[in-house]
Formats: C-alpha cells, structure tokens, sequence
C-alpha cells in the first residue's frame, strides 16, 4: 500500500489505498444537442412535425420552431400577453435554424411556412384582379371627369388604389418593409433563405453601407415604434408597433456573421435549432394529409378568429390574454426559477443576456401555444396551466441551444459547467446533501463529471475552496462489512449555502428568516 500523503489524509482516511489525483479530462468538449420536446406543441403541430421529420429526414427542431415562428406570425398584433404592469410581450419571434448544407433545412422550413406562402399567394393573386379592376375603374374615371367638365359640373372622386395585403415576405429593405406594416398591422413574417444575406443586405442600399437598417430589428423585437425617411417624401413614414417576425437558416462556420462582431444584441434576439447532424435512409415515409389540412387550417383560424382591433389612428390596440390564478402563480414560480439559474454558481457571464431574453420568450411562448388551444377548442381567451407547463418544456429546449450555439461562438468552460450542474444537484434538494462518493457520483447526471467518484469528490474540495456558497466537509463513519466486521466508510456532506440571490430552496422560494 502507498503512503497517503498528509494533504490527502484527512479527505480519504487510512482505510483505502492512496489513488493518484487524475487531471479533470472531461469527455463532454461542448453542450450536447437537446432532444426537442415534441410533446409541449399542440397536437396538431406535433402531428405535422412528427410525420414532417420522418418524411423529410430531418430532426424535428427546425420544423418545430419554424412552426412556432409561423403561427407567432399569424397572432401578430392581434393580441399580447402581459405579466404584469409595464411587461408586454407579443407573439414575435426571431428564429435561427443552424445547419449544414444539405441537411435538408430548406426543406423542413417550408413544411411550417406553407400555410403562409400559400394564403400569401392567394392574396397576391386577389391583389393582381383588385388591380385590374382599378385600371378599368381609373379609365371609367377619365371619361366621367372629361364629361363633367363638358357640363360644367364637379368631377367625381378618383378610385382608390387597392392595397396589397401581406403576410408573408422574403427579401425586402426597411425602406420597402415600413410601408407594408403601415399597410397590415397584424404583421408579416419574413423568411429568408440565408440570414447571413439577411444580415449583409442591411444598410448596403445607403451611402458607405451605413444606416439604421439592423437598428430597425434590434427596436422591431421588442415592438418598439419604427420610422423611415424615404425619398421623395416631406414626412417620415411610421409604424405605432411594429410586428415582423424573421426567420431563417445559417450554417454553423458563419454562424459569426450573424453578429457582425457587434455586441448589440442581435444574435441573443434570436431561438436556435441547432440538432445533430441525421444521414437519413430512404423512407417511405410521407405527410399525410390529414396532418397537412389541420395544420393549415389552425394557422387560418388563428388569422380569422382573432381579430386586430385598430384606435382611431389606424394602429393596432393591444389586446391582452390574461392569466388564469393558476396559471400566473406557475408562471411566477417557473420565472424565479429562471432567474435563480442565473445566479448559480459557474452560471457563465456570456449567457447572461440570452437568458434575459429568454424571459420574454417564456412569456412569448405561452401566448402563442394558449392562442392555438383556444382557436382550436373555442376555449375562453385566458392563459392556463398547462400553456405555462408547455411553454417552459420549450424553454428548456432552448436555453440548451443557447448554451450550445454561445458556446461555440465565445468559449466553453466544461470546469465551470461541472460547478453549474453540481449547485442544479444541490439546489433541487433544498441546498444539502449527504452521502458516500460513489452515491454522489451516481446521482449527479452531468455530461462533464469526472470518470472515478473519488476524482470527482477531491474536485469538489478544490471548488469549495474557490466558489462562495459551496460547502464541504467529507468524514468517516462506523460501518460493517458483509461478513460483520467492523470498517468505516466516508461520508460527503455537500451544502449550497445561503441561497442564490436571496433564494433558499426550489422553485424560487424564499427562506423564511
């Protein structure tokens, strides 16, 4: 048997062998991709979603946020959702599908926009008869007011051009945008191919490629008023709320582009679908369509049913989806629970504005999945438990690509993740906990824990040491062996000491003093 050295005597006692420290080689080298939880959609989209994938050949993700995306879009400016006085979110959402070439994203994308681009085409071709017919009404006009001036009398009003309703547009400037919102309050979503383009093609109409172009959807995410001069007129153009939500595929290796090296916000703005890769057989497998028409016909109701209700000035009026009692006390616990997170230790600094966006996007969530409840089912226009439950199922989902896409772009520190996981392990179970190395090892699930129990508990000495409000204290207690005879084994009590931010406990429950 080695000597055990002094340093290592009081952590590991005398009753086993010395095993040398091994170095933390963590196998995981960045956050796993998530499973996306099919199951938190409505039934309808989890069908079209399901039999989409297996289809296509593809992940569900994409197909699952460019849905959700989609359906955001067609609530629009129709209604909100307001946790508290001052706090209004929409149902906009800004979406990234990440991807490589040939990973079939294009398609999967187009299975949840095709309600929009079909209703889109219907009223592009409504809007080209619309058009036809002003021609002729425009000529019917000339020869009414050339007669009434032969007689000497006023001439009639002049047609008014028809307007083009939109919901659906692809590449456009701010400067073509402004006057489409203007003209549908409800909103539009925009589809773009690449967002790379999307994002090179801001300002590149403008002297020196400079403008306010990337401002204008840095202010559109939080539906902030919007204005551009454009030429020709003596008045700028704006809109009261502006509702255009973006949604789009980029490939991993220029995933940076997206930023523009800018720390504005931009790329927190957006949810991530970032799946693995799937080099997917042939299959047989195709969209039914029943899943097909249901799918469709939810996004239509969610056009037709909720109305847009517009002031006097022709802007759209807020229109709030309360929450049930029920609902408001989960949403409650579930956002402190979010915010606790935050103040964990090992939480890295670099996601600390994503999560805050992450916030609204809870609440933007639960607005869009309670939306298509109660166009579906005739509900009562009220938020329930069940959409709040959904909502944070999907969050998870996304603070995981958070952590994956932020990752890769600015740093990962598997150390830190380790000391994340372990104060989750101890926070779940009220901040202590008591038991062998082994034990420990066993029950903490981390993709970033050391291979051997006793690495991982010496680790965790060393953290101690480094991370305030972690406690450690390892002792040996009397025990028996199998066969009756006296031994001792070591105890680790682990503690998550004083709470996170002022929290103690789970769910965001405050200690009592």
């Amino acid at each position: 048997m080695s000597k055990i050295p002094p340093k290592f005597e009081e952590a590991i006692g005398n009753s086993s062998p010395y095993t040398p420290y091994t170095p933390y080689t963590p196998t995981a080298k960045t956050t796993p991709a998530p499973q996306f939880p099919t199951g938190a959609l409505p039934k309808t989209v989890e069908r079209l979603v399901t039999e989409a994938a297996a289809a296509i050949g593809c992940p569900p993700d994409a197909i699952a946020l460019a849905a959700l995306t989609t359906l955001g879009s067609a609530i629009g400016n129709s209604r909100v959702i307001q946790p508290k006085k001052g706090w209004v979110e929409s149902a906009l959402i800004y979406a990234a599908v990440i991807a490589d070439s040939g990973e079939k994203k294009t398609a999967a994308i187009a299975v949840a926009t095709d309600p929009a681009q079909k209703l889109q085409n219907k009223r592009n071709k409504e809007h080209d008869k619309a058009l036809e017919d002003f021609a002729q009404e425009g000529r019917e006009y000339e020869v009414e007011k050339r007669k009434a001036q032969k007689d000497g009398l006023a001439a009639p009003p002049p047609p008014e051009k028809p307007t083009a309703e939109r919901n659906h547009v692809n590449d456009t400037t701010v400067e073509a945008l402004i006057p489409i919102l203007k003209q549908n309050p409800r909103g539009v979503l925009q589809e773009r191919d690449e967002l790379v383009g999307w994002v090179k093609a801001m300002d590149q109409y403008k002297a020196g490629g400079k403008g306010a172009d990337r401002q204008f959807y840095l202010s559109a995410f939080t539906g902030r008023p919007v204005s551009v001069d454009r030429k020709g007129q003596p008045e700028p153009l704006s809109v009261l709320r502006p509702f255009v939500s973006v949604l789009g595929s980029i490939q991993p290796s220029v995933l940076p582009e997206l930023a523009e090296g800018r720390e504005d916000g931009m790329l927190e703005r957006f949810l991530f679908a970032y799946p693995p890769a799937l080099n997917a057989l042939w299959s047989d497998d195709e969209v039914s369509e029943a899943a097909t028409v249901s799918y469709r016909d939810l996004y239509g109701r969610l056009h037709r049913n909720l109305s847009v209700e517009l002031d006097n000035l022709g802007d759209p009026v807020e229109k709030t989806v309360e929450f049930s009692r029920e609902a408001k006390e989960l949403f409650v616990a579930q956002y402190n629970v979010h915010r606790t997170e935050m103040g964990m230790p090992g939480f890295p600094n670099s996601l600390r504005s994503p999560w805050a966006k992450l916030e609204g996007y809870f609440a933007r969530l639960i607005l869009i999945l309670a939306c298509c409840r109660i166009v579906e089912n005739g509900d009562p226009e009220r938020v329930e438990e069940g959409d709040v439950l959904e909502a944070w199922s999907l969050i998870q989902y996304f603070k995981d690509q958070a952590r994956r896409v932020f990752g890769a772009l600015r740093g990962f520190d598997p150390v830190e993740r380790l000391v994340e996981d372990v104060a989750h392990f101890l926070h779940e179970r009220g901040g202590e906990w008591t038991g062998k190395p082994e034990d420990f090892h066993t029950e903490l699930h981390s993709d970033f824990k050391h291979e051997r129990p006793d690495d991982l508990s010496k680790w965790l000495k060393k953290r101690s040491e480094t991370h305030q409000g972690f406690g450690y204290n390892s002792r040996h207690k009397a025990a028996k062996k199998d066969d009756g005879s006296p031994t001792t084994v070591r105890q680790l009590t682990l503690t998550l000491s004083g709470g996170v931010n002022g929290v103690n406990g789970v769910n965001g429950v405050k200690e009592d003093k």
